[in-house]
């Protein structure tokens, strides 16, 4: 039971392991901290409505 569990374990932390690999692969940087396309950028732009 105690050698199936850690079996399980071990393969789960390599998973998260591949996901970071690939991850970092894919974009450069590892997925942690906020979202880019969340990020608040000060830069007080704003939708402007085109009346047609």
């Amino acid at each position: 039971m105690a050698s199936k569990l850690k079996r399980g374990l071990y393969g789960l932390v390599g998973l998260l392991a591949l996901g970071f690999a690939v991850h970092y692969a894919l974009f450069g940087s590892l997925p942690l901290g906020k979202p880019e396309l969340l990020s608040d950028d000060d830069d007080d732009s704003e939708w402007n409505e085109v009346e047609a």
